[in-house]
């Protein structure tokens, strides 16, 4: 096992990953909504998180720490009270990090929200090509409403980012995409590897040199079953994940639905709803000390966070 085992407790934390709501405009091949509404699409619900729920929750000193709002399943521009959302984390002393498409919002909805933010948060807009090209991973995205979305926020004190995930039909668009991110006036333009090609989006794989490097180990745990010693994304205390259905998992990859069912938090979702508990309480738990301490025979820990030699 890795020397960098995660310490559940309150002084480890460093930040917290929010899914603000399961609510998204678009149909992204990979992604887990996506897949889990084409296959039953009787139980699909739309939730957003309860604020008041939340914030009793945390009960911990949120001064100084991250908090990042990014979708598992949904984007949280769709949450329908998050501005007041924002406001009460940002009342608490922590700094915001928005991950979003940005689709489909008006210039004026974004001004209510950027009065918010200031200089220690940021805008994260993930398009992956250039407006010609992008919705053939991004399906329903609208190039236009996120433009003025990326311009609105570029002249704000907030930082601004463009992610670009390379797939095969943008990959030889990365520096077009980068002038007109720079044309914009977005801070950083930021190219992101990915690993996530399976099956059903194989046909979007790029070259080699753009896949994750974490691709092949997770291939070999699927095909043949290979374990690796594990370099625990939880250790650094910033993935503590509460989901907008109001629960608490360790990381956003063991809420998958592929995983989350095989782990402690999805057997017992009840004794992890924020609704019913705090922070303190659920990392107290011997459950979840025991599962943080046995990372190496979780499926989801041996997918997502195998160690590269």
């Amino acid at each position: 096992m890795s020397n960098l085992r995660p310490n559940p407790s309150q002084n480890n934390i460093t930040g917290f990953h929010i899914e603000p709501t399961n609510i998204c405009t678009l149909k992204c091949p990979g992604c887990s909504r996506t897949r889990f509404i084409q296959q039953w699409p009787q139980h699909w619900k739309n939730h957003s998180v309860n604020i008041a729920d939340l914030m009793r929750f945390l009960d911990c000193d949120l001064t100084g720490k991250q908090i990042l709002l990014c979708g598992n399943y949904g984007d949280p521009i769709y949450h329908p009270e998050l501005f007041e959302l924002i406001s009460k984390l940002k009342q608490r002393g922590s700094s915001i990090r928005l991950v979003t498409n940005g689709s489909y919002r008006s210039v004026e909805w974004w001004e209510q929200l950027l009065t918010v933010f200031d200089s220690t948060d940021t805008v994260v807009f993930s398009v992956d090509g250039i407006p010609e090209n992008f919705t053939r991973y991004r399906i329903n995205a609208d190039w236009e409403s996120i433009h003025q979305a990326m311009l609105t926020c570029a002249k704000s004190p907030a930082t601004t980012v463009w992610k670009y995930i390379v797939f095969n039909y943008n990959e030889n668009d990365t520096e077009s995409a980068r002038l007109l991110s720079q044309q914009i006036g977005i801070d950083t333009f930021q190219v992101e590897k990915s690993a996530r090609f399976d099956d059903e989006t194989e046909h979007f794989k790029p070259k080699e040199e753009f896949l994750n490097s974490i691709y092949v180990n997770q291939q070999k745990w699927k095909n043949n079953g290979t374990t690796f010693e594990l370099q625990p994304q939880c250790a650094d205390g910033n993935h503590h994940f509460i989901s907008a259905i109001g629960h608490y998992v360790p990381c956003c990859f063991l809420h998958d639905y592929r995983f989350y069912y095989k782990t402690p938090f999805g057997k017992n979702k009840s004794s992890y709803k924020i609704a019913d508990t705090t922070l303190s309480q659920i990392l107290d738990q011997p459950a979840t000390v025991e599962f943080y301490n046995n990372l190496s025979q979780q499926p989801g820990c041996q997918f997502n966070c195998s160690k590269i030699s």
